[in-house]
């Protein structure tokens, strides 16, 4: 039960109480939890304190609602620390999911003007293309388009399902992404990426377009994310240099 006495608003204890029971396994993804009225009785408060309560879980991205039929648990989303410089891969590892992937392509096509400008390279040449299809835990959330130079025309020899370009670079090549810029925008699904995302056709999506840098500071690949913001969330820190 909630303590009135306590430092801590009725509100706010209510929330860590559904927070809690979703964490544990209580209440699981697509699960109705109790409706206001139901809490209010259940918790001996008011429903203006549940539906702060449940206000703060919705901007917790924990739970929604839907008109009409309730409070229901979201899945949990996954997130992307952009401050720090690592693979799909790794930032699944990190959070205890298990990466996927499934290569779409692996060929040599023209580059357009921003692919050439990012890479250093002649408008129209030929570069490596890789594109895939990112899951995490076997659900589909980004795919990835990849361009490389010439110089990694070994890269058409290999299959990249499920295996990361960035310890692929590392262990079979030597080379380390050491550095990337990204530009962070918004785009809606074609039907063919609402096809692979599972998503509808003119959704918004995450569009990340991203050049990648080598320990000399040559361009390594560059490229774009196109991913599912329903399923995954981008962490972004900034700080004041003054």
């Amino acid at each position: 039960m909630l303590k009135q006495d306590a430092a801590t608003p009725l509100y706010e204890q209510l929330m860590n109480e559904v927070e809690r029971k979703i964490r544990e396994g209580y209440y699981k993804p697509g699960d109705k939890i109790a409706t206001e009225a139901e809490m209010a009785k259940e918790f001996g408060v008011s429903l203006i304190t549940v539906r702060k309560a449940v206000s703060l879980l919705m901007e917790k991205g924990l739970v929604i609602k839907k008109q009409g039929k309730g409070t229901f648990v979201t899945k949990p989303k996954y997130a992307r620390n952009m401050r720090n410089l690592q693979s799909f891969s790794e930032m699944c590892e990190q959070m205890g999911v298990k990466p996927g992937g499934k290569m779409l392509e692996n060929r040599l096509v023209p580059a357009d003007g921003k692919i050439a400008a990012s890479l250093g390279v002649e408008q129209g040449s030929r570069v490596v293309y890789i594109e895939r299809l990112r899951y995490a835990d076997q659900e589909p959330v980004v795919i990835e388009k990849n361009y490389f130079s010439l110089k990694y025309a070994s890269l058409l020899e290999e299959v990249f399902d499920d295996t990361s370009l960035f310890r692929f670079l590392r262990e079979k090549n030597g080379i380390r992404v050491s550095s990337s810029e990204k530009m962070i925008e918004l785009c809606r699904a074609t039907q063919e990426e609402a096809k692979l995302l599972g998503v509808k056709k003119g959704d918004y999506l995450l569009f990340v377009r991203s050049t990648a840098y080598d320990g000399q500071g040559e361009p390594l690949y560059a490229g774009v994310q196109i991913i599912n913001g329903d399923r995954f969330s981008l962490y972004v820190y900034e700080t004041n240099p003054e």
